[in-house]
C-alpha cells in the first residue's frame, strides 16, 4: 500500500510519537510510507532519520490545490491523519479522490461536537482509538462512525533481571500533570517504612519546575533517596536500576510510552486510574493501580512490590506477556494494517 500518514505538530508529543512509530513499522511490513509535516518540526526531522519520505508543508490552505495534485500524482491509498487540523487538511485533500481518511485520535480531549466536526466526521473512513476512553467518546460523539481500538506498540527489548536495591522510578517531564508532587508525598511515607527505599525520576523540565521539586524532596526529608537524574539518553539503562516502575499522571495519559517501556522490561507498573493506564495494567496481576492525586494510595501500592521481592518478580514476568501479547510492535503494525486493508476491499471497484 502506498500511504500518508499526516501530523503538523511543531514539538515530539505522545501522539507524534504514535505516528512515527506505527509509519516506521508499517515501512518495515514493504509498505511505501510518506509523513506529511509542519515546516521546520521535530516530528519532520525525526520521519528522516527513519527513513520515511518526508514532505514539509506550509501554508496548507493556500496550497491545496498542490497537495490534492500530490495526492492524486503519487497515488495514495489511504490518508491517516494524527490530529485535529491535519484531520480536515486530510479530508480536503482527498476529496473526490476516492482516498479514505482515517483519523488517529491519541488525544485526551473529548472530540467536538460542532457541525463542521460533525461534518468531518461523515467524510471519515474509520476512527482508530488510541486507548478505551477515547474509544467511548468517539462512539458517544459520533454514533455512525466506524471506530476502532488500536493501542500503541513499542519494540521488545530484552528484559532485564530485577536490581536488589528497594528502587521505583518515574519517567516523564516534569510537568505538573505528571504527578511528581504525588510521588515526592508518597516516597516519603516509603521510606519511613523502609529507610533504604530509592526513588529516581528521569526526565527535564523548567529551571523553576526543577527547583521547585528539589526543594519539595529537601523539605520531606528525602536528601538521598529521591534523585533526579534529569533528560537519560537511554531509558532502558534508567530502567534496568528500578525494580518498579510509576506513572503517577493526574490527567491525561492518552497514550503512555513510559508505561509500556516499564512492562517491556518486565517491570511491574504502578499506576493512577486515568487514560490508557487501565488499560495497560491489569491491576493486582501486572501491577497495581490507584486514584490519581491520592499519594497514601500510590505509596501503599509502591511498598507492597518493594517489601515482596518475588511477587513483584512475578508481576514483572506478567507485565513483559501482557507487553508482548497486545503492545508489542508487530501487533501494533498488524492491526492498523488490516484495517488499512479491510477499507480498501471496501472500496467500489
Amino acid at each position: 500500500m502506498r500511504i500518508l500518514h499526516i501530523e503538523d505538530e511543531a514539538w515530539d508529543s505522545g501522539i507524534a510519537h504514535y505516528a512515527l512509530t506505527l509509519a516506521a513499522a508499517l515501512k518495515s511490513r514493504g509498505h511505501d510510507v510518506h509523513f506529511w509535516g509542519r515546516e521546520g518540526s521535530v516530528p519532520c526531522v525525526k520521519a528522516r532519520e527513519l527513513g520515511l519520505a518526508v514532505a514539509e508543508v506550509t501554508r496548507p490552505w493556500l496550497r491545496l490545490p498542490h497537495l490534492r495534485s500530490q495526492v492524486k500524482a503519487l497515488g495514495f491509498e489511504v490518508i491517516n491523519s494524527h490530529t485535529g487540523s491535519s484531520h480536515s487538511l486530510a479530508a480536503a485533500s482527498a476529496a473526490g479522490l476516492g482516498v479514505p481518511v482515517v483519523r488517529t485520535r491519541g488525544d485526551a480531549r473529548p472530540p467536538a461536537t460542532n457541525t463542521l466536526a460533525r461534518a468531518l466526521a461523515k467524510r471519515t473512513a474509520v476512527f482508530i482509538a488510541a486507548n478505551s476512553v477515547i474509544k467511548s467518546q468517539i462512539e458517544r460523539t459520533y454514533p455512525r462512525a466506524r471506530v476502532e481500538l488500536v493501542f500503541q506498540g513499542l519494540p521488545s527489548p530484552r528484559p532485564v533481571p530485577l536490581p536488589d536495591e528497594l528502587s521505583a522510578g518515574i519517567v516523564g517531564r516534569l510537568d505538573a500533570v505528571k504527578g511528581h508532587e504525588d510521588l515526592i508525598e508518597a516516597a516519603s511515607i516509603v521510606v519511613r517504612q523502609f529507610p533504604s527505599a530509592r526513588f529516581y525520576a528521569a526526565g527535564a523540565g523548567t529551571a523553576e519546575r526543577d527547583v521547585r521539586l528539589r526543594d519539595m524532596t529537601s523539605q520531606r526529608g528525602l536528601d538521598g533517596a529521591f534523585e533526579f537524574l534529569g533528560f537519560v539518553p537511554a531509558v532502558e539503562d534508567f530502567i534496568a536500576r528500578c525494580r518498579v516502575g510509576v506513572v503517577a499522571s493526574r490527567d491525561s495519559e492518552a497514550v503512555s510510552r513510559a508505561g509500556l517501556e516499564w512492562m517491556s522490561h518486565g517491570r511491574p507498573l504502578v499506576a493512577t486510574r486515568v487514560g490508557c493506564l487501565p488499560d495497560i495494567v491489569e491491576d493486582g496481576v501486572t501491577g497495581r493501580l490507584v486514584p490519581p492525586g491520592e499519594p497514601e494510595s500510590l505509596a501503599r501500592a509502591v511498598a507492597s512490590l518493594l517489601k515482596e521481592p518475588g511477587r513483584a518478580a512475578a508481576m514483572g514476568r506478567k507485565a513483559r506477556e501482557r507487553f508482548q501479547a497486545r503492545f508489542c510492535l508487530d501487533r501494533f503494525a498488524g492491526d492498523t494494517e488490516s484495517i488499512y486493508l479491510d477499507l480498501l476491499h471496501r472500496l467500489p471497484s
